[in-house]
């Protein structure tokens, strides 16, 4: 167990609990980084974290102005923590705890008419989760009209290519983590 702190925005400073072991929340200037390149797209968002590890990108995303969360998270443990952290941040009724698998709760969030404003993809490096889970998103009806699409990589792990209804428009590199932009490619104007 250990606590990172959400580093900008109204809950700047609040502490989340990680529940360690296999999850190994982002580190704090990458989720700063993530949450200034999101800046424009997330004032009243609604965001989507299929792989919610420790939740911090998701809190650090609501820190900076997105105004609800569904976070999936299959570890129980993990899963339990973001609970945790969800009442502790105050964000009952903001943030939805799911607890299962990522690609299976595409389908329930379909079934019940979710659409999304910034999906986060930020599965365990090295077992090809990133192309499944994009794929998958890519032909789902849970995109939103101008939906940003977030997918966080090893610099050894393949850029999953645009699929369905996204097109890719940007990578930004921080060490060995890299950061793929998708959007819906009905509005080509949107830059990250």
């Amino acid at each position: 167990m250990g606590t990172v702190r959400i580093i900008s925005g109204k809950l700047k400073g609040r502490a989340v609990e990680t529940p360690g072991g296999q999850t190994r929340p982002l580190l704090s200037r990458l989720r700063k980084s993530l949450a200034d390149i999101l800046r424009p797209h997330l004032a009243g968002a609604r965001i989507l974290d299929l792989f919610g590890g420790s939740g911090a990108i998701t809190f650090e995303l609501l820190s900076n102005g997105a105004s609800s969360a569904v976070i999936v998270e299959l570890d129980p443990v993990a899963a339990q923590m973001i609970q945790k952290n969800i009442h502790s941040l105050s964000l009952d009724g903001v943030v939805e705890m799911h607890a299962g698998d990522a690609l299976s709760a595409i389908s329930i969030f379909e079934r019940r008419g979710d659409v999304f404003d910034v999906i986060v993809i930020a599965p365990p490096y090295g077992q090809g989760l990133h192309t499944h889970a994009l794929e998958r998103v890519a032909c789902s009806r849970l995109l939103g009209r101008q939906c940003i699409v977030v997918v966080q990589r090893d610099q050894h792990e393949p850029c999953a290519p645009s699929q369905g209804l996204l097109e890719k428009i940007s990578t930004r590199s921080y060490g060995r983590t890299l950061f793929d932009f998708y959007a819906v490619r009905h509005d080509k104007n949107v830059q990250p």
